[in-house]
């Protein structure tokens, strides 16, 4: 018999349709990305010094010619010129020494807002400014001092104070003179006052109780001692942590 014909128009395909190959699965373990090191620096806990040298914070106590005695408050919401306002530091000798000429330190860092020389009644004296982030913890529970304002330390009666200028910056334990009797005293101390008020403020210059105060004298002096722009405060709260 012949051969039977076969219609390609019909006819399935003698062989299959190629088809796509699949990708091998990996076996490949994937690597974590390193994470980069913390840059982050801690906040430095502030540090409180002792304003004298050779007297440790917790002998302070013991050369206290005159504590701090607040002031009455008047009608029309200034501090008077009674009390006490900061806290007298001093003796004739102490272990063989002279308190006289001994070292006075920054009791805490900050930047000079005053450097005001042979001025009544704080003589050579050196104000420090520190902001907010810089004073102690226990101080602004203690003060209820509002975020934005900041910390002054005054150091009054010095001689041989260094040679600063404002905006300056300080260390805590830095030397800013020694202990002497200029301005408004009978014998050798340390005046040491604190208060807290409006950041940024300077006081290039300041006197008081003298004919020959200029009117920006005395305003600086009214503005400092008695504005209560800045809450004085008993100096060993800051010194008594």
């Amino acid at each position: 018999m012949p051969p039977a014909l076969i219609d390609p128009t019909t006819a399935a395909p003698t062989t299959a349709a190629p088809t796509a190959s699949q990708p091998a699965a990996s076996t490949q373990t994937p690597i974590p990305t390193k994470q980069p090191a913390s840059t982050i620096t801690p906040t430095p806990i502030p540090v409180v010094c002792s304003p004298l040298a050779v007297q440790p914070l917790d002998k302070l106590d013991q050369i206290v010619t005159q504590p701090f005695i607040m002031p009455r408050v008047l009608l029309d919401d200034t501090y008077s010129e009674d009390g006490h306002h900061g806290l007298d530091l001093g003796y004739y000798t102490r272990d063989g020494k002279p308190f006289n000429g001994t070292p006075v330190l920054a009791a805490i860092a900050g930047k000079i807002s005053a450097v005001i020389i042979d001025r009544p009644p704080y003589g050579n004296m050196i104000m420090i400014e520190t902001a907010f982030d810089g004073i102690p913890a226990y101080l602004i529970t203690r003060q209820n001092i509002p975020p934005g304002n900041s910390l002054y330390t005054l150091y009054a009666h010095m001689q041989n104070v260094k040679g600063f200028t404002l905006w300056q910056g300080i260390t805590c334990g830095q030397q800013l003179g020694e202990t002497g009797s200029t301005g408004l005293t009978g014998g050798h101390h340390l005046h040491f006052e604190t208060r807290w008020g409006p950041s940024g403020s300077t006081f290039p210059k300041m006197a008081f109780y003298r004919a020959d105060q200029t009117p920006e004298e005395a305003e600086n002096y009214k503005r400092w001692r008695n504005s209560r722009q800045f809450r004085l405060f008993d100096p060993l709260e800051l010194l008594n942590p």
